[in-house]
C-alpha cells in the first residue's frame, strides 16, 4: 500500500510542476506565477511583492499579544507579539502571586512581529515548578498579559 501512495504522490508532483498560480491583488489586477518559480509563500495583511515573498510596508495596526504555544507546555513555550511602531518593549514572566520570575527581554524594537522563548527557568537559571504563570509584554506605556501553564 505504501508503494502505491508514493507512486501517486510522484505522479501528482510531476503534473503540479506545470501548473500556474494566479494571485488577485487588492486593486483587482492578477499576477500569475509558474509553481516551479515560487520559492516561498507568505500570507499577510501587507502588500506582497510576488515571488520573493517580501512584505512591503507595515501591516501591523495595533499592539497585539498572541497566546503562547504550546500551552500547557514543558519545558519551553513561544510567546509572540506585534508592535505597530518602534518603541521600548519589555517581556517578563510572573508567578500567580505577582512575583517576577524571569525578565526575558527589555529593549528598543522596530515595528514588526517578534517571538521569544521561555525555557521555564528563572533569572538564576533554575527550573521553576509546575503551575500557572503570567507573561507580561509592555510596549511604550501599554501592557498586555496572558496566562501560561507549565506541566512537568
Amino acid at each position: 500500500m505504501k508503494q502505491i501512495l508514493i507512486i501517486i504522490f510522484l505522479s501528482y508532483s510531476i503534473s503540479w510542476s506545470q501548473v500556474y498560480m494566479s494571485i488577485k491583488n487588492k486593486d483587482g489586477t492578477t499576477q500569475s506565477f509558474n509553481i516551479e518559480e515560487v520559492r516561498k509563500l507568505t500570507f499577510s495583511v501587507g502588500v506582497w511583492n510576488g515571488i520573493d515573498g517580501e512584505i512591503i510596508g507595515n501591516a501591523i495596526k495595533s499592539f497585539t499579544l498572541l497566546q503562547n504555544y504550546p500551552n500547557p507546555f514543558n519545558p519551553s513555550t513561544t510567546i509572540e507579539y506585534q508592535i505597530p511602531k518602534a518603541g521600548d518593549v519589555e517581556v517578563n514572566i510572573y508567578n500567580i502571586t505577582g512575583q517576577l520570575i524571569r525578565k526575558i527581554e527589555s529593549s528598543f524594537k522596530n515595528a514588526g512581529s517578534y517571538k521569544v522563548v521561555w525555557n521555564s527557568r528563572n533569572d538564576f537559571n533554575q527550573s521553576v515548578a509546575s503551575g500557572i504563570y503570567i507573561f507580561y509584554v509592555k510596549y511604550n506605556n501599554s501592557f498586555l498579559t496572558k496566562k501560561i501553564i507549565l506541566i512537568k
